[in-house]
């Protein structure tokens, strides 16, 4: 009998109902994946975080009160296993640096396509680093 396929579980932080729901969707077609929760602030994708334990988290870097960059290592320090991709309309090199800094484990933009950030993920949740290909770019 052939074993079901271990799904990558994510979270989803972005202030931004739209964008959650919209990447909801398209992350939960994807065979591999299930999105098990959707935050609006920081302190609640960390709270979240440290209670579900998402393998990866998409974290929005821009997010009121606590950004995404304080989140970022609140959710490294807690040692929940979680890795975290930064997620930004920013493309300047000192956004993706800080997330970096912080202990996120990739970066991606807004400008990314789908496939980018599936494939962000897969390498992510493997334990690699991942930067999209805008960024690279630029750095």
């Amino acid at each position: 009998m052939k074993k079901p396929i271990e799904k990558i579980s994510l979270l989803i932080a972005d202030d931004h109902a739209l964008v959650r729901e919209s990447w909801g969707a398209v992350l939960n077609s994807h065979p591999e994946f299930t999105v098990i929760a959707q935050c609006s602030t920081a302190e609640e994708a960390v709270e979240t975080t440290k209670r579900l334990k998402p393998q990866v988290v998409i974290m929005d870097i821009n997010l009121p009160e606590m950004n995404g960059v304080e989140a970022t290592k609140q959710i490294i320090d807690s040692s929940c296993g979680s890795k975290v991709i930064g997620f930004s309309t920013h493309s300047q090199k000192s956004y993706a640096r800080k997330m970096v800094q912080a202990g996120a484990s990739g970066y991606v933009t807004k400008n990314s396509s789908r496939e980018e950030l599936f494939k962000a993920i897969e390498e992510v949740a493997a334990g690699r680093k991942y930067i999209c290909k805008e960024m690279k770019d630029r750095l």
